[in-house]
């Protein structure tokens, strides 16, 4: 056996972690281009419809009712709700609403659901500053969102030095992975922590990181693994705030760092790629790339159901014939395939299981000719129509797809008893290149919101939502998310 050597050490000098941290310090509203704060702010927007279209779903009262129990009352808000929290809990079930119903943003090359992860901690953030002790402090709007830009900015490099899906691929749930750098870096700027302290935070919360992707079969756990990014991101930059101490470059640590130990087991050369870290700061603006939602279920799918949703606009007679169908095959990128094209076996499914499992998706929209929300109710997880679909659905890994504009992206074959084929292809998805648009953005945040919250209380929010950076106090804002809401499954 080979002796153990230790590879090369971090460098003394400025490695890429005091380069990030030293760029979150320094950075300011008025470095970033316009069309980006404004993005971001409908970023913001979208994240809280699926907060608040998601706090009174059953598993989220679920969840609301666990921590309730055990938990003490606090200060600070709870979504949906009229309870209130202490920050770490506030921060884990915000989150745990945001993630419910599989409507939340994304980013697909290094993929995590940032609203799920920046939201809750700033949202908890800026009431810690509220309310600690000798402080005169007002979080103002223009602070809030600078602190989301750096949210949204750190978690996808985090990501992409990971090699984006490699690590969905290995099985970590790689949206905590990348979030816990993220939360805990939008934190620090919106503390106003110096580099060095943002580096404690990051480091802290890097040794938090978590989440492992076999939370997607049964429980309801998926939701909130997200929240355990923003909770922990949170309580670093609270410690670090306190004067505690981190890890030190924690990005380039060759034994027991994050980006070398994240990749254990990866087949990838480089297995990571420590320059991603800072790669084009303060030039490319990964909040531009953000994918919001317009299917109910698991990003990596949604190619899926637009090759079948294709199919059946070109051969309409053909495909309402569903006893005649024989086999449908669907060929998936690695991640997404890891991800999703496990055998769905369990009748019924769980809801977290149905939304990411690629053939119980596909069977919805052979049936159901939509993917939203209300397929994955309680009451239509036993569908016999569906259920007789999904033995005939497999799926398949395609190297064709492992590429960052592909990745979610879909070969779907469908053959009939009598022998025809059909097939169809989808690149990527709607909403991917280009993006959704802003526009797009509000009608869907109206859409969720309708008949869940008073129309007065609805604008309310999106106007201070969308003038963000002119609120004097954010505490308006936070005060109209409390309160209870309704539940879009009832």
């Amino acid at each position: 056996m080979s002796p153990l050597v230790h590879e090369k050490e971090a460098p003394n000098g400025p490695g890429v972690t005091t380069q990030l941290c030293d760029w979150i310090y320094r950075l300011k509203l008025e470095d970033v281009p316009v069309h980006v704060q404004t993005r971001a702010k409908y970023l913001v927007l979208d994240g809280l419809a699926c907060a608040l279209a998601g706090a009174r779903v059953p598993w989220s009262v679920d969840a609301a009712k666990a921590v309730l129990e055990f938990e003490e009352p606090g200060k600070h808000v709870v979504i949906g709700y009229k309870e209130k929290l202490g920050p770490l809990s506030a921060a884990l079930l915000n989150s745990a609403f945001i993630q419910a119903c599989e409507l939340d943003d994304f980013h697909s090359v290094a993929p995590l659901h940032s609203a799920s992860i920046i939201l809750p901690t700033l949202l908890a953030a800026t009431e810690c500053e509220a309310s600690r002790l000798g402080s005169t402090r007002t979080v103002d709007g223009a602070s809030f969102l600078l602190a989301y830009l750096v949210g949204l900015e750190v978690g996808p490099r985090a990501g992409m030095a990971l090699n984006g899906g490699e690590v969905l691929a290995l099985g970590w749930h790689c949206g905590p992975i990348f979030g816990h750098p993220a939360a805990s870096a939008a934190a620090s700027k919106l503390f106003c922590l110096d580099s060095s302290t943002t580096e404690d935070a990051i480091g802290m919360a890097c040794t938090q990181s978590c989440g492992l992707m076999a939370a997607q079969y049964e429980g309801m756990v998926k939701r909130m693994q997200h929240g355990f990014a923003a909770r922990n991101g949170l309580f670093s930059a609270l410690l670090a705030r306190s004067g505690y101490k981190g890890i030190k470059k924690i990005f380039e640590r060759p034994y027991g760092g994050y980006l070398s130990m994240f990749t254990m087991g990866s087949d990838q050369k480089p297995r990571y790629q420590e320059a991603e870290v800072v790669k084009d700061l303060g030039s490319y603006w990964h909040t531009n790339v953000y994918r919001t939602k317009l299917y109910a279920c698991v990003g990596g799918v949604h190619g899926s159901i637009e090759a079948i949703a294709n199919l059946q606009a070109k051969h309409p007679k053909r495909m309402s014939d569903l006893s005649a169908l024989a086999r449908v095959t669907i060929r998936l990128s690695k991640p997404v395939f890891a991800h999703c094209g496990w055998p769905a076996t369990e009748r019924p499914m769980t809801a977290t299981g149905s939304q990411m499992n690629c053939a119980y998706i596909a069977a919805v929209q052979l049936v159901e000719r939509q993917v939203l929300l209300a397929q994955f109710a309680t009451r239509a997880l036993d569908s016999s129509d569906i259920w007789r679909l999904v033995p005939l659905i497999s799926c398949e890994h395609d190297p064709s797809f492992d590429t960052p504009k592909r990745g979610c992206g879909a070969h779907v074959r469908i053959q009939f008893a009598d022998g025809e084929v059909v097939e169809e292809v989808v690149d990527q998805p709607r909403g991917f290149d280009p993006p959704l648009t802003n526009e797009a953005i509000k009608e869907k945040w109206r859409e969720l919101t309708d008949g869940i919250l008073d129309t007065k209380r609805r604008d309310e929010i999106e106007k201070a939502v969308l003038t963000l950076e002119g609120l004097g106090d954010l505490g308006g804002l936070i005060k109209l998310l409390a309160g209870e809401v309704g539940n879009p499954l009832a």
